[in-house]
């Protein structure tokens, strides 16, 4: 793939996570990929997916996209992300994610971001 081709592949998968479509989240991962998130490590591609998928819950959930940057399979996103929960509870955070793409699916992702916000949010 090109890199204009993984760089909107990128944009797919956050987009994907705002409108809550956990197919397409599932859908753009390699059956192999991993994950690493700052204050968790390593998490299986179910164990990743889980998590997104508990965010799909959420009342109302926004995602900015305020740099993407692409080298090779690499794909830098930088985003503001801010997601409602029932009750009110927001959660806010900023995140640098890198994908690592490979035959159109993500294979690897490393994501960045506050802990202490996330740990705020969900205890």
């Amino acid at each position: 793939m090109s890199i204009e081709e993984n760089k909107a592949l990128a944009r797919r998968y956050m987009q994907a996570v705002v409108n809550g479509d956990i197919d397409t989240v599932e859908a753009l991962q390699h059956p192999d990929a991993t994950w690493w998130i700052l204050g968790f490590g390593t998490l299986s591609r179910k164990d990743f997916t889980d998590s997104v998928r508990g965010l799909i819950n959420a009342e109302k959930r926004d995602i900015t996209i305020t740099s993407l940057t692409a080298e090779e399979d690499r794909v830098a996103v930088q985003a503001e992300g801010e997601i409602t929960f029932a009750g009110g509870k927001v959660y806010r955070n900023s995140y640098h994610n890198l994908l690592v793409i490979r035959d159109g699916l993500i294979v690897e992702g490393r994501e960045y971001m506050d802990p202490r916000a996330a740990e705020k949010a969900f205890g």
